[in-house]
């Protein structure tokens, strides 16, 4: 079952591809977030070419469990995707992906968003295997 892994953001969303079979994601590059109904149709198109049967998107989790612009953004996202694309999409805590994405290529800012989409996937295959 092959995965794609979002990390959302205004300006752009960072893109990860896996496979549950190998439990490994891969960068997979980045999409310019030119508007929700664009920003979908691109992954809509990279789903259908790469044959992607779910996607986990990073959610950014208010530790005070308090209600946010960021998060609602994020949900009416998620929402709006599941529609379009008649996929399964789960989202997941991303917290700390972009300190970790930052702590992995400090040099290569360029490249943190799909980094951190690697590692909001990588972290769902590792809790899915235990």
């Amino acid at each position: 079952m092959k995965f794609l892994g979002l990390d959302y953001g205004e300006a752009k969303i960072g893109l990860a591809i896996g496979e549950i079979e190998s439990g490994v994601a891969t960068p997979f590059g980045v999409i310019k977030n030119l508007g929700t109904n664009n920003a979908i149709d691109e992954i809509k198109k990279l789903c259908d070419k790469e044959g992607i049967e779910k996607i986990i998107i990073g959610v950014p989790v208010n530790p005070n469990s308090l209600d946010s612009e960021p998060i609602r953004k994020i949900e009416n996202f998620i929402s709006k995707l599941r529609e379009k694309t008649s996929l399964e999409v789960e989202g997941r805590d991303e917290r700390f992906s972009t300190q970790e994405a930052q702590k992995l290529i400090s040099k290569n800012k360029a490249q943190d968003d799909e980094i951190s989409a690697m590692l909001i996937l990588q972290n769902y295959f590792d809790s899915s295997n235990n």
